[in-house]
């Protein structure tokens, strides 16, 4: 089995008193997080683990799934390090996402749990017809353990920097037909600007 990560450990300022990991799509009782671990678990991802940051408290009211849980204490130093709680001792391959992340169908999520199995392959992510993407990011657990390894007040103490360290044979973009570029869903904005789109692929 691969783990999935999601990471929740942002500010989600921009995104108003109501966190994101808290919104629900349209005709949905169930928030955005519990919807993200019920389609990772459908995809065959286990355990599914939830990295908290900033706000936890906001994030882990609107969670009702069993999942495990990790803190991020020192939040304030980045991103990065709220990734590399969540990689910390991974058993295997490890699928990141980050909480406001659009996940693709989950047949398609399987077919990228099992890209990532073949060998000398560092990372698995998706590429839309621009060119465009990244999200989710399926890691080995040999990359996974490299990337905790990076010190986090270090100039390349960043996903995308590490990424563009690995060569076209190590990091595999897999083409999504359906995949279309969103704006990240920080404010009200955004969000209702992609909700729809959302039902239409979902």
């Amino acid at each position: 089995m691969a783990a999935a990560i999601i990471l929740a450990g942002g500010q989600s300022r921009r995104s108003g008193r109501r966190h994101k990991a808290c919104r629900h799509l349209s005709g949905e009782r169930r928030s955005w997080i519990d919807r993200q671990v019920d389609i990772l678990r459908q995809a065959g991802f286990a355990p599914v683990l939830v990295v908290t940051g900033h706000r936890p408290r906001r994030v882990l009211a609107c969670l009702h799934r069993r999942v495990g849980r990790r803190h991020n204490f020192q939040a304030g130093r980045g991103p990065f390090s709220t990734l590399q709680v969540g990689l910390h001792h991974p058993s295997d391959h490890g699928l990141v996402v980050p909480v406001d992340t659009i996940l693709p169908p989950v047949p398609w999520l399987r077919r990228l749990r099992r890209s990532a199995h073949a060998r000398n392959i560092a990372a698995v992510s998706p590429i839309d017809r621009w060119g465009g993407g990244g999200h989710p990011l399926m890691l080995s657990q040999c990359w996974s353990q490299s990337l905790c390894a990076v010190p986090v007040d270090a100039a390349d103490a960043r996903l995308d920097r590490q990424l563009g360290y690995l060569s076209a044979a190590e990091h595999i973009r897999l083409p999504w037909n359906h995949f279309l570029r969103y704006s990240r869903l920080n404010t009200r904005r955004e969000w209702c600007s992609a909700r729809h789109k959302l039902r239409a692929i979902l």
